[in-house]
């Protein structure tokens, strides 16, 4: 029964927070990018520095805690939206104020220096999720479970796109603060849902975390070369993501309308919420790793054909976009499963900050690193945005195409283990 009520908290979580961050993030790079003026690269520092300080957190500060007593879950999960909160209220009234002031430059800024100090404890709330959603989904069926914890999340992020284009007003939306004030009520129900949770975590007194927990746990079979790969998969595939954004809308690429892109979002969540649980239910019977090399595949087969067959009519970008959120879901499903089937319950909490801190460089280098850069050097040499974007597109292909191979070499050697454990 508790198990039960655990579950139910854990995916009205995913829902809650899956719909405030794609209200708030689905317009937010476009907002940087347009109404304040940065440049790609610029805006995709936003990521880069998100990830320096949920970093620090989860490595440094929350997981080692986390591992040797698991009750801290909920207590992180609370204090990470409530200072999430109250931050974002400062980010908007800042910005506004420096944005009237005529210096967008510093009000860009500002939001960036605001939402990287409040991932120093927004990611405990998602190391504390990660521990609760491990706990929520113990046995054979984990695959299926954790599936359709994302799908509902991945619902909420199709009502949050919706919401976010109806909010966006061509940047006014976060200027005259609607965005902000919706958010914020929505992050706080978050912190709620979780205050209410049924969960009691035991104090582990385990000797293994004076040494290190960080060195221990990579030093767990497969899952070290496993989320190496990883790595290479997030970064594959979100390199483009944020250039995606602007390729939609620039004027001189697509050029669709807000509008258009919020209805693409939608069916990118659509996809992924419909996909996430049968994709977990399969890979509980023939293995997460051979379906995550299918939704690898996928992702590498959307960004190919988005440079080859990039400016087409909407039907057309909408049916591989559609492809490359169904992948983009089960490859992140399916990852969380198969890292909680590894993780031994006393090094949990550092081995899904591992975990996190894993897809989120994907999220905030892959952007800032290749994405951004190619883009703008592209376009400083002469070329149109469209091709600058679609080039993108392909190198984003092939990262994707490394790390499917890497995945079938992880899979091959497991298997090749297995046998002479058998003998």
């Amino acid at each position: 029964m508790k198990i039960n009520g655990l579950l139910l908290s854990v995916s009205s979580f995913s829902f809650l927070s899956f719909l405030r961050r794609a209200i708030f993030y689905a317009f937010f790079y476009v907002y940087l990018r347009t109404f304040l003026g940065l440049s790609n690269t610029l805006s995709a520092l936003l990521g880069t520095a998100n990830l320096a300080t949920s970093t620090i957190g989860q490595l440094k500060l929350w997981g080692p805690r986390l591992n040797r007593n698991p009750s801290l879950a909920k207590k992180y999960v609370v204090r990470g939206e409530i200072i999430a909160g109250i931050v974002y209220l400062i980010a908007f009234f800042g910005h506004r104020i420096l944005i009237i002031s005529e210096t967008k430059l510093l009000a860009a800024l500002f939001l960036i220096t605001c939402t990287s100090f409040l991932e120093i404890f927004w990611s405990g709330s998602d190391l504390g999720v990660r521990h609760l959603q491990a706990e929520a989904t113990v046995g054979e069926n984990r695959g299926r479970l954790v599936g359709t914890i994302d799908g509902i999340g991945l619902i909420g992020q199709l009502l949050g796109f919706l919401m976010g284009g109806v909010l966006y007003q061509d940047g006014f939306g976060f200027f005259n603060g609607d965005i902000f004030y919706l958010v914020v009520i929505l992050i706080f129900a978050c912190a709620l849902v979780i205050f209410i949770a049924p969960y009691k975590g035991k104090l582990d007194d385990n000797p293994i975390l004076t040494t290190g927990g960080l060195k221990e746990v990579l030093k767990i079979p497969s899952f070290g070369s496993f989320i190496i790969v990883l790595g290479i998969l997030t970064m594959g595939v979100s390199a483009s993501t944020q250039i995606f954004l602007y390729y939609v809308t620039d004027p001189t690429a697509l050029n669709f309308s807000e509008e258009y892109l919020s209805y693409l979002l939608l069916f990118f969540s659509f996809a992924g919420g419909v996909i996430a649980p049968i994709g977990g239910k399969l890979s509980d019977y023939f293995g997460r790793i051979p379906i995550m090399i299918i939704s690898a595949f996928g992702a590498a087969f959307s960004y190919f054909a988005f440079f080859l067959f990039g400016e087409q009519p909407f039907i057309v970008i909408v049916v591989i976009y559609v492809i490359l959120g169904a992948s983009f879901a089960i490859l992140q499903s399916i990852a969380f499963a198969f890292s909680a089937d590894l993780l031994p319950h006393e090094l949990q909490g550092t081995g899904f900050g591992v975990f996190n801190v894993t897809l989120a460089t994907g999220w905030g280098l892959a952007g800032f690193l290749i994405g951004g850069p190619i883009s703008d050097i592209l376009i400083f040499l002469g070329a149109s945005n469209a091709h600058a974007y679609r080039v993108s597109f392909l190198v984003s292909s092939i990262i994707v195409i490394f790390g499917m191979i890497a995945l079938i070499s992880i899979r091959r050697v497991s298997s090749s283990n297995q046998q002479i454990s058998q003998r």
